[in-house]
């Protein structure tokens, strides 16, 4: 009786370190086969102002409009003895213009999981990109900036904008059929040849080598011969270069003192 309780547990011990080890690879496989959870995505967050912008296809920086194109815009400019300055009157002229412009008025953006803000200083333009896999609606108003939605590609941001308000000025004129879609990504300056100019670099100074690129293209066949892209470079800046666009209160002072009683 003894020696059969004695053979019992020599085999009780025997067995377990096997089980042990089986479940041990069961728990390694599945392990293994768990799905590997997906890297972060950049953050653009922060305030960007554009250094410089470039036409991959050379010739400068002037759309190539067709010909019928250029007949719109001519025919538009006659309807009036004199055109207007927009930003002076504090009206933004939309896509593709608010990103690239070089004249030292900075974006910030700020990037959740599902939007991304971004907020020009130029004009107070105001841009939301929906990262929640929505698409374009399917009637709204059209805006200057148009409805944007964006979609990762690894670590690029590929933005697609469609619901253009019309504009009817050179040098970036739309039509209600214009479409935009920029790829953003984040470099360093040694990785690029553009510099700042010596009129944007001497206002706010980069506080990193980092460079956000913009590479936008611009369709509508109403005005330009095809496809037009550019591709714009930021530099970091300080939080405190960007700040409230006020000149609508100079033009409500001008509408108050003509109906000032003497």
């Amino acid at each position: 009786m003894l020696d059969r309780s004695v053979r019992l547990r020599a085999l009780v011990a025997s067995v377990l370190p096997l089980l042990s080890l089986a479940t041990g690879c069961t728990e390694t496989r599945q392990s293994a086969e768990a799905p590997a959870e997906a890297p972060p995505h950049p953050d653009f967050s922060g305030v960007w102002m554009a250094f410089a912008v470039e036409n991959p296809a050379g010739g400068g920086n002037t759309p190539r409009y067709s010909a019928e194109g250029g007949d719109r815009l001519d025919a538009f400019v006659a309807r009036f003895r004199e055109i207007p300055e927009p930003g002076g009157n504090c009206v933004g002229t939309g896509l593709p213009a608010v990103m690239l412009s070089t004249v030292s008025y900075p974006i910030q953006i700020v990037q959740t999981e599902s939007l991304i803000l971004m907020v020009a200083e130029l004009e107070t333009q105001v841009r939301r990109v929906f990262l929640d896999g929505r698409g374009h609606p399917d009637a709204t108003f059209p805006t200057m900036v148009g409805h944007s939605v964006g979609t990762w590609e690894g670590d690029t941001l590929v933005i697609d904008t469609a619901l253009l308000e019309p504009w009817e000025l050179r040098p970036w004129p739309r039509s209600d059929a214009a479409h935009a879609v920029e790829r953003l990504y984040q470099t360093t300056l040694d990785q690029v040849g553009a510099r700042p100019s010596g009129f944007v670099g001497g206002l706010d100074a980069a506080i990193s080598d980092e460079v956000l690129v913009v590479d936008i293209t611009l369709t509508d066949p109403a005005y330009y011969e095809g496809p037009e892209r550019r591709i714009a470079y930021y530099q970091r800046v300080a939080d405190t270069a960007t700040t409230e666009y006020g000149c609508s209160r100079g033009l409500w002072q001008d509408l108050l003192d003509a109906e000032r009683i003497e």
